[in-house]
């Protein structure tokens, strides 16, 4: 007899992203118990996570556990968990817009939903924050279809586009678009902006951080100075935000936001908070996109886009950009909850593994 757990789980890209997707099911309901099997799983604490399966990156140290939802009008629930690298500690606090897109592949091919012909439009709930997405996946023959001539930056080869649209994604953590009832606040002298749109941002120009906002993601990782900044603004303006300590936590994200090179809208360096993201969040997409569209906001400053009421908004990221496509409301006046009605990005998954997952019996011990 083995003197390890075992758990079938899928190891999945999703978008930029990578990690374990579970069926509830087969997890504890109990969440300390939980945090442990996630800590195993990944092989955290460790910052090369070399006792589990992570990646040691914040973008492959990711576990979507899906179920059944029982909501009505909703087909699949969907709960996030960011799994620490370096600390025994599971963040339930924020959602992933990348790995959403294997949630539909995953969910058709484990029984949840029955696929269509030609494409499957599943209705997901974000556990984490409560936002209700559409995906429309490519379902052939009512198939899953993961190859395709679709290409996102950041990931290399080409796969079949996942369209994820983002629903009532307003003031999913704080209640409010703008937490800080205004566009603009300053923090030690910095002009930032508070929003809460699918996730919760503080975004600055990344001038004021002594940056011209196109270094690459390893750049910025190894400008210990600059980090430290992003902190202490970031502690400070979560704060405000009514968030409370965000030491530790990973929400709010920050963002250094900068004009585009590439013919985009605007260029971001996206941080998850502690590291730079090498292409970009999805939901960090849908904030910061918004952002462009919404009066006296740091985005809007540099963007300067006409706003109407099908927008397209490219975010120029290190590796490349990412399209959004943000439905307004122009009967609406732009800083209000209802202002912006949904955003849409394309994203590609593949499954990469489909077993199970080993972890200590005694995990306790470990």
């Amino acid at each position: 007899m083995s003197d390890q757990i075992s758990i079938p789980a899928v190891y999945m890209r999703g978008g930029t992203s990578k990690g374990l997707l579970f069926n509830k099911h087969y997890l504890p309901k109990v969440q300390s118990e939980l945090d442990k099997y996630l800590l195993a799983a990944m092989g955290s604490p460790d910052l090369r996570q070399i006792n589990g399966i992570g990646g040691a990156t914040s973008v492959t140290s990711k576990v979507c556990i899906i179920s059944k939802s029982t909501q009505k009008n909703v087909d699949i629930d969907y709960l996030f968990a960011q799994v620490i690298i370096d600390k025994a500690k599971v963040d339930y606090g924020p959602t992933c817009g990348n790995m959403l897109s294997a949630v539909g592949p995953f969910s058709i091919e484990n029984g949840f939903i029955d696929a269509e012909e030609g494409e499957t439009k599943i209705i997901i709930r974000s556990v984490n924050t409560g936002s209700i997405i559409e995906a429309v996946v490519p379902t052939p023959k009512k198939k899953i279809k993961y190859m395709g001539d679709f290409k996102i930056d950041g990931v290399p080869g080409k796969g079949a586009p996942i369209l994820l649209k983002f629903k009532n994604l307003v003031g999913g953590t704080t209640g409010k678009m703008l937490p800080n009832g205004t566009p603009n606040i300053k923090v030690k002298g910095i002009e930032v902006t508070c929003l809460d749109i699918s996730m919760p941002i503080v975004m600055a120009k990344a001038s004021d951080f002594g940056i011209s906002g196109n270094e690459t993601s390893n750049e910025l990782n190894k400008n210990l100075e600059l980090l430290n900044k992003i902190e202490e603004i970031r502690v400070i303006a979560g704060a405000q935000m009514g968030l409370g300590d965000v030491s530790g936590k990973v929400i709010p994200k920050f963002a250094l936001l900068s004009r585009p090179l590439n013919g985009g809208t605007i260029t971001s360096r996206y941080f998850t908070p502690n590291t730079c993201h090498e292409t970009h969040a999805a939901t960090g997409t849908n904030c910061i996109a918004s952002a462009c569209l919404i009066s006296n906001t740091i985005a809007s400053q540099i963007s300067q886009i006409e706003v109407k009421q099908e927008n397209k908004v490219t975010v120029e990221h290190p590796l490349g950009s990412i399209d959004c496509f943000v439905e307004t409301c122009l009967s609406t006046a732009d800083n209000k909850n209802d202002f912006i009605i949904s955003c849409g990005i394309y994203r590609t998954s593949r499954k990469i593994m489909d077993g199970k997952i080993y972890i200590p019996q005694n995990i306790n011990d470990h």
